[in-house]
């Protein structure tokens, strides 16, 4: 009995994961300044680096870097003394995007709250943080829902939540295109309450809010597949903070894309049966002969 031998079998080819990427025309990820931190709270940029009425040197860039003790040493954004980069006009202040949103290329995302710090972030009206569609800005997913990201003590320095993932992966492809929103409560100077949300397109804010960025991100260049967010839920200018310290809540969203490619199987013969095959043609050939001849 002849045998086929297998051309090729079942391969199995990683390729290179993808992740979802930043869509934000006209702006760009920018170098985070080494010597950031000597200029905190003076109004320059980058449009983060504020003060803030937490202390002094504790707002996002300070937390995610690695820069202040009080916050964690652990920086997310480089090595080697690097502090990463983020999205900014890549001109002078105010260097904030007007508009991020993130384009759809993975199948999952896993979300970890890494530092929370806000009064507001209290009770059954706290923040919640989720995302949007950007054709359907209605339609969203709840990441950190009311009273998740609570911080029983505003003025502790925050609430260092290292690895901590309220959820399990979630489907990314539902939308084609999605951003990030917070829904936010907080007082006037009047004594009144009111109850915000603000999004990373900035133009889908309230008209007092429209022209201000309220999520800082930053990305690793060594680690393409995960992007950090600072969120700022405070309102309008303040005295001490500016535009804000961007340390309410800080998390990390990545992303990940199995693009395993799978072969077909294909049986070929083998060499031997090559050769009867031949002789099998060559006999077809010679027979077909001999009958135009007659």
């Amino acid at each position: 009995m002849k045998k086929f031998g297998i051309f090729a079998a079942a391969l199995l080819i990683q390729a290179a994961a993808l992740a979802d990427t930043i869509v934000a025309p006209g702006d760009t990820f920018v170098s985070v300044p080494l010597t950031f931190k000597s200029t905190t709270g003076t109004g320059s940029l980058p449009f983060w680096n504020n003060y803030s009425l937490d202390g002094g040197n504790l707002n996002g860039g300070d937390f995610l870097t690695g820069s202040n003790p009080v916050m964690g040493l652990t920086n997310y954004l480089g090595t080697a003394g690097n502090f990463g980069s983020y999205l900014s006009t890549g001109g002078l202040e105010p260097d904030s995007p007007a508009s991020f949103s993130l384009l759809q290329s993975a199948v999952t995302a896993s979300v970890t709250l890494l530092y929370t710090n806000a009064a507001a972030n209290i009770g059954p009206t706290g923040t919640e943080i989720g995302l949007y569609n950007v054709q359907d800005p209605s339609q969203k997913v709840v990441l950190f829902g009311h009273g998740t990201l609570n911080n029983s003590n505003p003025f502790s320095f925050g609430i260092i939540n290292n690895n901590l993932t309220p959820q399990t992966p979630f489907s990314v492809n539902t939308w084609a295109d999605y951003g990030i929103y917070a829904n936010t409560c907080g007082y006037n100077s009047d004594g009144s309450s009111y109850c915000d949300t603000y999004y990373s397109n900035d133009g889908l804010d309230q008209s007092s809010e429209s022209a201000r960025q309220h999520f800082a991100v930053f990305e690793n260049p060594q680690d393409p597949l995960t992007y950090y967010i600072a969120f700022e839920d405070g309102r309008g200018v303040n005295g001490t903070e500016l535009y804000g310290d961007y340390n309410d809540a800080i998390f990390r969203i990545h992303t990940t894309q199995d693009t395993t490619i799978h072969t077909d199987v294909v049986a070929t013969p083998e060499p031997a049966t090559f050769s009867i095959l031949g002789l099998g043609l060559v006999g077809l050939g010679l027979l077909r002969r001999s009958r135009l001849s007659k």
